[in-house]
């Protein structure tokens, strides 16, 4: 299983890395759950379009600075500086609009809501904005230079939690790798946790084990010595011939380097 902060259509490099054994997405921060890699959904979490309006208004009445992206029933619509923040371009061909919410008059739903502030980090607005949006919304940090907004209680561990009711698997018997803040609420759900070494410190504490850094594929390496152990616990006289990217398993990834 593969989980990211990213929407689908921004994670369709990372999701190709990912390799022929992922077979499912817990996407957008856990708001939207998918098979892999065509891209199904099974479960998606949406919020009424009132709600992300509002949302958007009252964080403008704070600082006029903000810039949005806003995906609806009607459509998406970006504001300027967004694509720039945005590992690949977030849906070809759209062109910038000096107001997210223009174009949505008669939407019904909000599929997606990200923020984003010219002179603030990502880590920036996830410590500021909770005063500003309210107990009714969450920010999530979504793998680039911006957040997204969600109802309050929807993140990765929820969107894990559902996969894992959907395939009947005890949460205790789930690993999990992260390295950013918005992998914390899988860390809580799941039995055992594994940092990579270059993780947010709130995550390597969270932890139960540090592995090495994305650089230098320390999830592989993880996955390798795993399934070398297995092998041995099974089979004391086994060696452990199989390469260790042929079918990696990541949960909870959203650096640059895979």
């Amino acid at each position: 299983m593969f989980a990211t902060g990213r929407p689908p259509m921004v994670a369709v490099h990372e999701v190709a890395a990912a390799g022929r054994g992922v077979h499912y997405g817990v996407m957008a921060n856990g708001t939207l759950i998918c098979t892999l890699p065509d891209g199904d959904v099974l479960h998606s979490i949406t919020f009424s379009a009132d709600l992300a309006a509002d949302t958007v208004r009252a964080m403008r009445a704070h600082d006029p600075r903000f810039g949005f992206a806003l995906a609806t029933d009607r459509g998406f619509t970006s504001e300027p500086g967004f694509h720039e923040r945005m590992p690949v371009q977030y849906s070809p061909g759209n062109e910038s609009q000096a107001d997210a919410l223009v174009g949505h008059d008669g939407a019904t739903v909000t599929i997606k809501l990200l923020a984003f502030h010219p002179e603030l980090t990502a880590h920036d607005l996830l410590e500021q904005l909770p005063a500003v949006i309210g107990p009714g919304m969450t920010a999530n940090h979504m793998g680039a230079d911006a957040v997204e907004l969600a109802p309050a209680g929807a993140d990765k561990g929820v969107g894990l939690a559902w996969l894992c009711t959907h395939l009947g698997i005890d949460p205790a018997d789930v690993l999990v790798f992260g390295d950013e803040v918005n992998d914390l609420p899988m860390f809580q759900l799941a039995g055992r946790r594994i940092a990579v070494e270059n993780a947010h410190p709130l995550v390597k504490q969270a932890a139960d084990e540090v592995t090495g850094p994305n650089s230098e594929e320390g999830v592989a390496a993880a996955i390798e010595r795993l399934l070398a152990d297995l092998r041995v616990a099974l089979d004391p006289g086994s060696v452990l011939l199989s390469h260790p990217e042929d079918d990696i398993v990541q949960i909870g990834n959203d650096s640059e380097q895979r």
